[in-house]
């Protein structure tokens, strides 16, 4: 199966109060609802959000006449999500879940991932190499070891995981939806513009750093 003839259901996850802040006078929420918008223009796309951020979201969304169904967790831990969405699945072979904030991913990083998704891949999303230097602290701030670059990744979304290769059972994984223990994953190179916004902070560089 690949992304091309597979049933994807599309989901925007709202993480994050930095979801909620400007880039540019758009809401990143609203940035990454259009950028999953272009891609799959046909979807009635899924935002899955706290009850706190609930009615923000869907005030933003409505502002811009979009067309979703607003889905409401607990948190976002894997289990939990993954149980919340479950009936909201349908027919799908797969579903796509991105962060909204991560409001820059274009077209190109969503493209290479739903390319990527083929019989031999159960879940695939990208990943950044660091180029930080790494250091491990004890709890005193002394550095004890520098850690080796090559062993980390920056993990980012979308993540295209195969509905049957989620285990509902499961607490947990490493990604957004726990995987079955012997899930064939793969993890592509990402895109900088892809990068998380974390904090206010993050917001103000990424919008200076598009003047």
């Amino acid at each position: 199966m690949s992304a091309a003839n597979a049933s994807v259901r599309v989901i925007l996850a709202l993480t994050s109060d930095t979801g909620l802040l400007n880039l540019k006078g758009i809401p990143n929420l609203i940035r990454a609802f259009k950028a999953l918008a272009s891609v799959f223009p046909s979807q009635r796309i899924i935002v899955a959000v706290t009850s706190k951020d609930s009615n923000t979201a869907k005030e933003l969304l409505e502002a811009e006449k979009a067309g979703f169904e607003l889905v409401i967790t607990e948190t976002f831990e894997p289990a939990v999500l993954a149980q919340v969405l479950e009936s909201h699945l349908g027919q799908a072979q797969a579903v796509l879940i991105h962060d909204a904030s991560r409001p820059m991913t274009g077209k190109a990083q969503f493209d290479a991932v739903l390319a990527a998704f083929n019989d031999e891949i159960d879940a695939v999303r990208p990943a950044m190499a660091f180029s930080e230097t790494l250091k491990i602290l004890d709890a005193n701030s002394i550095i004890k070891r520098t850690l080796d670059r090559s062993s980390v990744r920056r993990i980012s979304t979308p993540e295209l995981i195969r509905v049957s290769a989620i285990d509902f059972a499961e607490s947990d994984g490493g990604w957004f939806l726990p995987l079955k223990k012997y899930a064939r994953t793969l993890h592509l190179e990402g895109h900088p513009e892809g990068l998380r916004i974390n904090t206010v902070e993050d917001c103000d560089l990424m919008e200076l750093n598009r003047d």
